[in-house]
């Protein structure tokens, strides 16, 4: 890898040798992604030398500032998807995330990333239930297709009424997660280089124009989900900002699951007696559809009113922190993993999966441009 870097006349030798010299795979983006194609790469090909691009010392975008969803999916999601894309993609989906998640939970361990199979919960406001219950036989029929597991949705009484219960989710410490990816892939001798801004990609000379100047690659793959379309420009990559918020511990308050209301669009989840709750973009989509890491009054003040009048149920609570992430969405929520020519590759928008998805994504990406045998990652649907 030849460079033309402002940054160069700082770094001895020592660093050029390691950062720079003779790199086989640069990768942008050290999201859940990035981080497991580069992996891949490393146990795939050993040899290779691979080395991670990111904007900043750590990812800015949906991979740790999400609410800790395993995102296995709900019910009112899944119809949604089956109405928007069809069944044939919406089979595609479910497997996909069951086998990121298997991949994930087989490389970082249950007690490493804090995992809890914990199940999904979904409320409805009482003009919608009738409808999504009466639906339960329907998707468990699709699940059942795709999976050959039987009953994974179930109606039961629960803390805030009639309450859909998916068995397949789970929980997770999201830092914890992305530590335990980053470590694994430093172990294999994957390089990174931070605080690196790309701002364009030349891809028939190979380079990338970044705010330090020119850097060379011999193959390059795009895992920057949300912020893809700054980098390559015109492609159906949009992004979408989630807003997050966490109470102080509350007395007395605990949650048996992950909960789900409003087609996957808001959620919420207990942990260490503190409420996190999320979501909210569907009242503003236009205003959400950013990169841009900020939180706004209207979405804030939504979240905080269905806490106090819905989640908590009249009890005193106080907002700890409040933040935000960027999801990669598009007309097709299918993600994109292809080549777009001999020497560059994307594998992006995740969709508001990357948790489910990622490690999967990650290995069809490396797969790919390895040329290596991919058909024991083949979505197995049965016609």
């Amino acid at each position: 890898m030849s460079s033309n870097l402002l940054l160069d006349h700082k770094l001895s030798w020592w660093e050029s040798e390691y950062l720079l010299k003779d790199v086989d795979y640069t990768i942008l983006g050290s999201g859940i992604v990035g981080l497991s194609t580069a992996i891949e790469l490393k146990q795939f090909s050993p040899k290779s030398k691979v080395l991670i691009i990111d904007k900043k010392t750590y990812p800015i975008g949906a991979s740790t500032k999400n609410a800790g969803f395993a995102c296995f999916g709900s019910v009112s999601e899944i119809l949604d998807d089956i109405d928007s894309f069809g069944e044939d993609v919406c089979h595609k989906l479910i497997a996909m995330r069951w086998q990121g998640l298997n991949i994930l939970k087989g490389r970082v361990s249950i007690s490493e990333m804090d995992y809890q199979h914990r199940p999904g919960i979904e409320i409805f406001d009482e003009d919608d239930e009738d409808y999504y219950h009466a639906r339960i036989p329907h998707i468990n029929t699709h699940i059942e297709h795709v999976l050959n597991k039987k009953d994974c949705f179930n109606l039961r009484k629960g803390k805030y009424g009639k309450e859909i219960v998916n068995s397949l989710e789970g929980c997770l410490n999201p830092q914890m997660m992305m530590a335990n990816l980053e470590l694994q892939a430093r172990k294999l001798g994957v390089v990174f280089l931070q605080g690196i801004n790309v701002v364009g990609i030349e891809k028939n000379n190979c380079e990338l124009e970044t705010n330090v100047g020119v850097i060379s690659f011999k193959n390059l793959i795009v895992c920057t989900n949300g912020f893809s379309e700054r980098i390559l420009g015109r492609i159906d990559v949009q992004p979408a900002r989630n807003q997050v918020i966490v109470t102080s511990p509350i007395a007395g308050f605990s949650l048996d699951g992950c909960y789900h209301m409003h087609k996957g669009y808001v959620y919420f989840r207990e942990v260490d007696s503190r409420l996190i709750l999320g979501g909210g973009r569907h009242l503003a989509k236009e205003t959400e559809t950013t990169d841009v890491l900020e939180n706004t009054e209207q979405i804030i003040q939504y979240l905080k009113d269905l806490a106090a009048t819905k989640i908590l149920e009249g009890k005193d609570f106080e907002v700890d922190k409040v933040w935000s992430g960027i999801l990669g969405v598009g007309a097709d929520k299918m993600p994109i993993v292809k080549k777009i020519n001999e020497n560059v590759m994307v594998a992006i928008r995740m969709g508001g999966m990357g948790v489910a998805i990622g490690s999967y994504i990650g290995r069809v990406a490396a797969s790919i441009f390895l040329e290596e045998d991919n058909s024991d990652l083949q979505l197995f649907v049965r016609s």
